[in-house]
């Protein structure tokens, strides 16, 4: 099957949505195009600074084809178009169009699907109440004017699933954009199944661990991402030093960007008379993965993030906070995550949530419920299949 992907962002070796799907398609033998931005830099994308003089360029990625294309517009990061793209479309002549989100450049792959009556248009969608929406202006006249009647309303007779990753995102499209229910399926982020498995085989743990001159006795907690205040991570680091065990470890992976470094002093700060708080910096998915299989727990208070799918992917435990549609009940039937809700956000919370996970036979029953969810919710062998179905159906 031919698939092309419109996204805003393609950084090889990331562990986003795109890029998963990518590898995953190719494993199981589809050719794969994918047109993005020419971010380079997370950072910068998620701070809207972009160079709009460098020029677009191809390149390969696990055997997709990926076109990066200079934005024709962009208006303050809320709506971006690139360079028109009919001619990839034509000339890649895909069975399957997946949307990453609403973006102009969609309307340029319409001519192409008219005339191709088997081809299928499918959108995946990462907004929630948490996350956008979160002033007037921004649900009332981005989402429900911009949006909806500008982009999202002329293509929805074209679209035959939108995939929101979370319940929160259905709730989004179903109250802001008057989707039917009928017409989503939640598509979990999902993790690298297979990378996990084969650095969870390595001597990964051993390895982190002696680097870090943690014995191989010893617990360790797991946190991090993006440094920000909507992580809430000096939490985790708070509770730690309550604790206040000689056998217990904690490691933060992650970094801030420039705007961001008032707050990573901050945790410095808080670490800065704990020799067991280990900063390791910004990794790339094969560091995340090493450092995940080198621990125990891993704890994060807010704002969700791919690294919790990646712990689950890794067999630990989570304990996450839920400050709004950002539940994992979705994922949750083994209860391999412990949920705070929001009034339980705090130090004495988390820190009584990790006390009770120390226990040997617990923390090692929940290891294995981890396991079973990974396996069942979040591997992307099996979650590809969701995004081809229609197309197996009516090609």
């Amino acid at each position: 099957m031919k698939i092309l992907m419109l996204c805003e962002l393609y950084i090889e070796n990331l562990e986003y949505q795109e890029n998963l799907l990518v590898k995953y398609y190719r494993k199981h033998g589809h050719e794969v195009t994918v047109i993005t931005s020419t971010y380079d830099n997370v950072f910068d994308y998620y701070n809207n600074q972009h160079d709009n003089s460098k020029p677009g360029h191809t390149f390969q990625d696990h055997g997709a084809t990926i076109i990066k294309l200079p934005f024709k517009f962009n208006f303050k990061g809320k709506i971006k178009k690139y360079t028109n793209i009919s001619k990839i479309v034509e000339e890649f002549q895909p069975d399957l169009l997946y949307i990453h989100d609403i973006m102009p450049n969609m309307f340029e792959m319409l001519p192409y699907k008219k005339r191709n009556p088997h081809v299928k248009m499918i959108m995946d969608y990462h907004a929630d109440y948490s996350n956008s929406a979160n002033n007037w202006l921004s649900l009332n006249i981005l989402h429900k004017i911009i949006r909806k009647y500008i982009y999202m309303n002329p293509i929805r007779k074209h679209i035959s699933k939108f995939y929101p990753i979370i319940p929160g995102s259905t709730k989004f499209l179903k109250e802001v954009y008057k989707i039917p229910e009928s017409q989503m399926e939640v598509l979990p982020l999902g993790a690298d199944v297979d990378l996990a498995a084969e650095i969870r085989q390595s001597d990964a743990r051993n390895k982190i661990r002696k680097c870090l001159h943690i014995e191989k006795d010893q617990k360790v907690l797991f946190t991090g991402g993006k440094f920000a205040p909507l992580k809430r991570t000096e939490l985790v680091l708070e509770a730690f030093n309550q604790i206040n065990d000689p056998n217990l470890h904690l490691i933060v992976v992650g970094d801030a960007d420039e705007n961001m470094q008032d707050y990573k002093n901050r945790l410095l700060a808080l670490a800065a008379e704990n020799k067991n708080i280990h900063f390791v910096g910004w990794q790339n998915n094969h560091g995340v993965y090493q450092h995940l299989v080198a621990s125990d727990i891993a704890v994060f208070p807010a704002s969700q993030s791919i690294i919790w799918q990646q712990a689950l992917a890794s067999h630990l435990p989570l304990i996450i906070g839920d400050f709004g549609d950002q539940s994992l009940d979705y994922l949750n039937e083994f209860n391999a995550v412990t949920e705070l809700t929001v009034d339980k956000i705090d130090s004495l919370h988390i820190k009584k949530a990790i006390k009770k996970l120390l226990d040997d036979d617990y923390l090692a029953e929940r290891k294995e419920r981890s396991a079973k969810t990974a396996a069942k919710y979040l591997d992307w062998n099996q979650l590809i299949n969701k995004t081809l179905s229609h197309v197996k159906t009516f090609s």
